[in-house]
């Protein structure tokens, strides 16, 4: 009896992790494997995004961009001397 108990426990484990990698994608944005979910980007294309990258894009962000390399070229100031 222990050994049928042991059985049936091992064959719902193994659907459990059968089911749970075939919900893994390749993440659009960070490249990433994860539980992703569809989202339409601009109206028109259908991606994947994993939670992160999904609630980035939902919060409105207030200033520069966090992606950026290099810092913007500084400006030099403007004289009103015409000589």
């Amino acid at each position: 009896m222990q050994s049928l108990m042991a059985g049936k426990e091992l064959v719902q484990m193994q659907e459990n992790v059968r089911r749970v990698v075939q919900s893994l994608e390749l993440c659009w944005r960070c490249q990433r494997v994860s539980e992703c979910q569809k989202y339409i980007l601009g109206n028109m294309v259908l991606v994947w995004l994993c939670a992160g990258c999904l609630s980035e894009l939902h919060q409105p962000t207030c200033g520069p961009s966090k992606r950026r390399s290099r810092p913007p070229a500084s400006r030099k100031p403007v004289s009103s001397d015409c000589a």
